[in-house]
């Protein structure tokens, strides 16, 4: 068994589309009486282990010799926002592509092939010129001292307390 993923550094962004393809060989088609591809994640370490199945695709022995398993067969679906793909020491969250194949014995046999699925990064197109002029620029905050920023936040503060008694 093949698995393959579209990118070379196998990183995916949250919410991104993963494309990957599987393939099985060495066993003759009618050998096989089902294939079933998953895209999960897991859990290890301290406490409890989780596992969720994100996308799940099972064939059927008709299914497979109608596809044909001579070929690449293609996997794509769009990731969730969470969890992202974590290596800590107590825990760690692993994604990954899982193929089984089944064969008429009753015997089993798994490959899967992790991959990483990182936080999406901004993308620069969204924040113009003009817009980053609307937002204000944390660098001046922090530079103004908080004792001349206090007096403002005072009066603001009691303006809206004395709104609240009333």
């Amino acid at each position: 068994m093949n698995v393959t993923l579209c990118r070379d550094d196998a990183t995916y962004a949250a919410g991104g589309v993963l494309k990957a393809s599987w393939r099985v060989s060495r066993v003759s088609l009618d050998e096989i009486s089902s294939v079933e591809v998953s895209v999960l994640w897991y859990t290890e370490g301290k406490g409890d282990e989780d596992l969720s199945v994100h996308y799940f695709r099972r064939y059927d022995a008709a299914q497979l010799r109608e596809r044909g398993m001579v070929d690449s067969q293609p996997i794509q679906c769009r990731l969730p926002p969470s969890p992202l793909s974590y290596r800590g020491h107590l825990l760690c969250i692993q994604w990954g592509i899982r193929v089984r194949v089944f064969v008429e014995e009753g015997r089993e046999a798994v490959a899967e092939h992790p991959f990483y699925m990182v936080a999406r990064k901004p993308d620069p197109t969204v924040i113009t010129e003009s817009s980053s002029n609307e937002l204000p620029c944390l660098e001046q905050i922090a530079k103004t001292p908080l004792h001349r920023r206090l007096p403002s936040v005072l009066r603001r503060w009691r303006s809206r307390q004395g709104n609240t008694a009333s």
